[in-house]
């Protein structure tokens, strides 16, 4: 189970014991790797739950090909609106009518959240409603970068697995710190138009991929504190309030969610096999291009 699946042993045992113990939860939150890890990972659960052999997934049984390609009648997917580039309130709504209805062809309904972080305030606060008061055929697999970019009442009431390492070292720990404070200082250059001081923050970055992608993590944890506030909500998720708080009055709501894109589409590029430094140098044209224009 599982065997084609980039992610770690720690994370295919622990899902193949729930799977085999009837355990899963009703709502799952699925982080680290690549977007595409996540999705596949996601696919895999939906097919092993929905799976119709003794062995699950079978990969051959009619559910499970259904599943693989795509076309299994049980089996939703909810990504971000293509024109604002989040998941707004409406599609957590038509998700409830759906979920609503009983399975078609198996025992449940299977909701895949691509990009659950890109989930507005009032979406997320939508979405614990159906959380709160599960029906028995659904099953709910949020996708995202990182679950610290959920709401914490969200987070609460699903169960958290990573794609990626879990325990963090002491080295880790390090790391994690330091990219923090750079995001932190980054963002806070980013407010009060210093680029040429957020250029040179950024030179941090210049041979250390690793901490390139965990600073545009943390980035993307500001910004959605920043977009929060500006939509009136107190929930804040990142470390840096202080420059989230800087950061909605210097910006309009819309240039937030721009930028905020272009962090998300720096993070996927990083995870290719993409040029570091060609990225990096881009780093700061491409943010200060949205903020000026």
């Amino acid at each position: 189970m599982f065997e084609g699946i980039n992610a770690t042993t720690q994370f295919k045992s622990s899902i193949t014991t729930a799977l085999r113990s009837g355990t899963l939860s009703h709502a799952l939150i699925l982080e680290g790797k690549s977007s595409h890890d996540r999705l596949d990972a996601a696919y895999e659960i939906a097919a092993a739950v929905l799976c119709e052999d003794e062995v699950k997934p079978c990969g051959i049984c009619s559910k499970c090909k259904k599943v693989k390609n795509k076309t299994h009648p049980d089996v939703h997917i909810l990504e971000k609106d293509e024109k604002s580039g989040i998941i707004k309130v409406d599609a957590i709504r038509e998700l409830k009518k759906l979920a609503q209805v009983l399975p078609n062809d198996g025992e449940k309904s299977v909701f895949i959240i691509v990009g659950a972080e890109l989930m507005n305030t009032q979406a997320q606060n939508a979405l614990l409603k159906i959380f709160e008061e599960p029906a028995r055929h659904l099953l709910f697999i949020l996708c995202c970068g990182a679950k610290s970019s959920l709401l914490d009442t969200i987070i609460s009431r699903a169960t958290s697995y990573s794609l990626g390492e879990e325990l963090a070292t002491e080295e880790e720990d390090e790391k994690l710190k330091k990219a923090k404070e750079t995001a932190t200082g980054l963002a806070l250059c980013f407010a009060s138009e210093n680029e040429l001081e957020f250029i040179r923050k950024s030179a941090v970055m210049r041979n250390d991929k690793e901490l390139f992608r965990s600073v545009l993590i943390q980035l993307r944890l500001i910004f959605r504190d920043c977009i929060i506030l500006q939509h009136g909500g107190k929930e804040l998720i990142s470390d840096s309030s202080e420059a989230a708080k800087k950061l909605s009055v210097k910006l309009t709501a819309k240039k937030s969610l721009e930028i905020l894109n272009i962090i998300n589409e720096l993070y996927e590029n990083s995870l290719m096999n993409s040029n570091h430094n060609l990225t990096l140098t881009g780093f700061s044209a491409k943010l200060y291009s949205i903020k000026t224009h």
